[in-house]
């Protein structure tokens, strides 16, 4: 079968698909990347097939949540307030009204005219319809490219490596419809997607916006309680790759701890560092040797590296992983998953106190924290494979605490070596080519 994954630009919206886009290839099946033209060359040196989408002389740097997007956001604003959102309802509607929509506006405008050209979707649409795919397998920040699934009689699913902040919000929106008619509001989902849809003939249903079924690696204590057919999937640690540096082997007698905080974070997003300096004081005094995948963004306010820290700008993390005893990550479910396949512990930043929020920073924009920390801190520290370092109120000390604890109980071993167990658990991509065949079979011309 042919099989077509449209993703948002990003390399962290790439890697997670790779694994299983080889599964599917080695079983004989065609695939592809349809995508905007600035992720094309990374697309074709992982051996998957780029179709760049439109020109990219022509279109706006995709940013995501890191664009401004003034009168987007106010009006999500006042639907937020129309809809009465709860307490435990804040953290994933935050994360998705706030963080996932404004990159999914990118490519589809909010109440933009139906009569409008849409350079990219114009282009995946009329690529679909001529490459003629069984199967869409699509990112949710690109909703579009279910209405290209749909337009060209295709079975469409999403894949998503994240909590489905967006199926949760799309179920609020609906069950309280009514009020956000009675305040004025429009429902933000709708507002970005039909007019896509509309151009190209496509209803609007369940099924559009939600997927015939969803594909994903996330463990299921990690899911949300929604109500949709989902398929797991192992991860697969994979990210650009880089020669081996001479100095990754022998591993260290004294432990090694590595530190990942994010590559979207620091592409897309402005400020955020502040607790960098007191992270890399406090592991100065200790007998450990630290790898921190930091650049000099992230390091603007170190004025001293302690000589135990190698500072490297990027190292894939399926290199550096399995040679660490612990990692300190940003609650990205990438850096999660890359610790809970190498079964060791790990420390995840966050600002306890804080919301899930986008805020203003400089010309751009900024975060109180990862999207997806608190989901993680919650897994983690519920399963004991890991501490919550607070970086709302970095404290050396209590950092260095947390670090030697994690390193020298064993309550934290066992607890990491049980959210590997959960990985070795999950099908492996191979073993969901055929379940993905059976699916696209039952589901294809609907």
């Amino acid at each position: 079968m042919r099989v077509m994954l449209p993703i948002w630009p990003n390399p962290s919206h790439l890697y997670p698909i790779v694994p299983l886009a080889w599964a599917l290839q080695a079983a004989g099946h065609e695939v592809c990347v349809p995508a905007h033209p600035d992720i094309a060359e990374a697309t074709a040196a992982v051996g998957l097939t780029a179709v760049p989408l439109g020109d990219r002389e022509k279109m706006p740097v995709p940013m995501g949540p890191g664009r401004a997007y003034v009168s987007e956001r106010e009006k999500v604003a006042k639907a937020t307030k129309a809809l009465g959102i709860t307490a435990d309802e804040q953290e994933a509607w935050d994360s998705f009204s706030q963080f996932m929509l404004p990159a999914v506006w990118d490519f589809h405008p909010y109440g933009a005219s139906p009569s409008e050209p849409q350079m990219v979707m114009d282009a995946l649409v009329a690529f679909a319809r001529s490459w003629r795919p069984d199967l869409v397998l699509w990112d949710p920040c690109f909703p579009g490219a279910a209405v290209a699934a749909r337009a060209c009689g295709a079975a469409q699913a999403r894949f998503i490596t994240a909590p489905d902040y967006w199926v949760y919000s799309i179920d609020l929106m609906e069950k309280r419809g009514d009020q956000l008619d009675a305040n004025g509001c429009h429902n933000p989902m709708l507002e970005t997607i039909a007019p896509v849809a509309e151009r190209y003939g496509v209803e609007v249903d369940r099924e559009l916006l939600r997927g015939q079924w969803t594909v994903t690696p996330l463990p299921e204590a990690m899911r949300l309680p929604v109500d949709t057919p989902v398929e797991s999937v192992r991860w697969i640690p994979y990210s650009g790759q880089t020669p081996m540096p001479d100095w990754l082997y022998p591993v260290p007698d004294r432990p090694r701890i590595g530190i990942s905080l994010g590559l979207s974070w620091r592409k897309y997003l402005e400020g955020g560092w502040g607790h960098i300096p007191a992270l890399l004081s406090a592991v100065s005094d200790l007998d450990i040797e630290v790898v921190a995948t930091l650049n000099q963004k992230q390091l603007a306010d170190v004025t001293t590296v302690p000589d135990n820290v190698r500072t490297v700008d990027y190292l894939p993390l399926n290199q550096l992983v399995p040679t660490c005893q612990a990692l300190i990550h940003h609650g990205g479910f990438a850096s999660f998953a890359a610790a809970a396949t190498a079964g060791i512990p790990q420390l995840v930043t966050d600002s306890p106190e804080a919301g899930v929020n986008a805020v203003a920073e400089g010309d751009g924009m900024g975060a109180t924290k990862h999207a997806a920390s608190p989901v993680t801190v919650r897994h983690v520290t519920g399963r004991q494979a890991g501490l919550v370092l607070d970086i709302g109120r970095p404290s050396t000390e209590a950092i260095r605490e947390q670090i030697t604890r994690v390193l020298t109980e064993q309550t934290f071993r066992d607890g990491a070596a049980s959210l590997h167990a959960d990985y070795l658990a999950a099908p492996s991509p191979s073993a969901v080519v055929a379940i993905l065949e059976a699916l696209t079979a039952r589901h294809h011309g609907r």
